[in-house]
């Protein structure tokens, strides 16, 4: 799936011969001092790590580490992938690194290819291979109908994969950054967090709200940068009232003066299937967050939480066996035997909170879900605990 940087510099100085008595090529070691030091100086914050043998930079929040590595005939191997962010910033990369090489002395040993034709026929020949993920980090999994492929930027259907496939060129729409330009960093920046991070709702922690105004922040210097830029008025004016600022968001609002050509923009809008222990999955609403305190895998909206807690016996049990070791405590809302699996629901009520406490057997495991929320959540969480799934 990868695709990238992966090219050579070399010295304009000759190793050997004649032309080698105007000026002695550098050896490794200089090399990698002075591309340190040169480094740090024209990259700034970009530099994670420079040391004589390696230079790290970190050029775009979506994309991997740019390495440049000083090789031992001091040649320079410039690697890092780019396909997660686009054509655009493949050549934003290569020319930042022109002035390095430059005061370097040094050139490219091989021949560029054009970042756009190159990554576009990259994406055709993966399709037509299989691939059903471009650019989407792997530890999300959302379900939306129709989707044949997941972009990083929003789902496409069987229709798209083929026209791709038979004209590389139409793949364009998988990049955040396809053009050249001023604001197509921070206009990728947040388009990429929008469809990938944000979760369309009310932040529920530093962090969270941190992430909106990050984005915010790129959308506004993106605009800043270039007034014609196309921008998501529509989705910015709902990030905006997530934040809390109505009046902003209405002027935003109306700059959206036409409808979006597609889906709204946010895969956290929809289902999302979450690994659990013991091979077992369950469906969540894609505003939800969550992690794992020991055993138990815990997860929230803000309205909504759930529980959830996997166990394995030794076999040799039924499902309905493993169900019935556990006695029923609450009034019975829902039974499921379908063969695999044995599960029942019961509910109850906290106070103001409704309970649904579900229990899933599918030999030998078993999953155990409580579910809290609002009374008028029942179906939510029955839902929930009917996704529940041992692989």
């Amino acid at each position: 799936m990868g695709f990238g940087l992966s090219r050579r510099a070399r010295s304009r100085k000759a190793k050997a011969g004649l032309r080698s008595l105007l000026g002695r090529a550098p050896d490794a070691a200089e090399v990698g001092d002075r591309l340190a030091r040169i480094a740090r100086r024209m990259l700034g914050e970009a530099v994670r790590d420079a040391t004589p043998r390696r230079v790290t930079l970190e050029l775009h929040p979506a994309a991997g580490p740019v390495r440049i590595a000083v090789l031992p005939d001091a040649e320079l191997e410039v690697t890092g992938e780019t396909l997660a962010v686009g054509p655009g910033y493949h050549a934003e990369v290569l020319a930042r690194l022109g002035p390095v090489l430059e005061e370097l002395d040094y050139v490219w040993a091989d021949e560029g290819e054009d970042p756009r034709a190159a990554m576009c026929a990259h994406l055709a020949r993966e399709l037509a291979a299989g691939a059903t993920r471009i650019g989407v980090p792997p530890g999300l999994h959302f379900l939306i109908e129709g989707a044949a492929v997941l972009t990083a930027m929003g789902p496409r259907d069987a229709a798209w994969r083929d026209a791709v496939i038979a004209d590389p060129a139409k793949g364009a729409d998988a990049f955040a950054w396809v053009e050249e330009g001023p604001g197509q960093l921070e206009r990728s920046r947040a388009l990429l967090a929008m469809w990938l991070e944000v979760p369309w709702r009310e932040p529920l922690d530093p962090d969270e709200r941190a992430l909106m105004v990050r984005v915010d922040r790129d959308l506004k210097a993106a605009r800043k940068a270039d007034r014609t830029l196309a921008l998501p008025y529509a989705e910015w004016a709902e990030l905006r009232e997530h934040l809390g600022e109505d009046e902003k968001a209405a002027e935003l609002r109306a700059k959206a003066t036409a409808p979006s050509p597609g889906p709204a923009i946010g895969y956290r809008r929809h289902p999302m299937e979450i690994e659990l222990d013991g091979a077992w999955t369950v469906v969540l609403p894609g505003a939800f967050v969550g992690s794992w305190e020991g055993e138990r895998y815990w997860a929230t909206d803000g309205d909504r939480m759930l529980e959830v807690t996997c166990l394995e016996t030794a076999g040799g049990q039924t499902s309905a066996e493993l169900l019935a070791v556990a006695p029923e405590a609450h009034e019975v809302i829902e039974r499921i035997d379908d063969g695999t699996r044995c599960g029942r629901a019961e509910a109850y009520d906290e106070g103001d909170v409704h309970v649904v406490h579900g229990l899933m057997a599918a030999s030998p495991g078993v999953a155990i879900v409580t579910c809290k929320a609002a009374r008028e959540d029942q179906p939510w969480a029955l839902a929930t605990w009917r996704s529940l799934r041992r692989a």
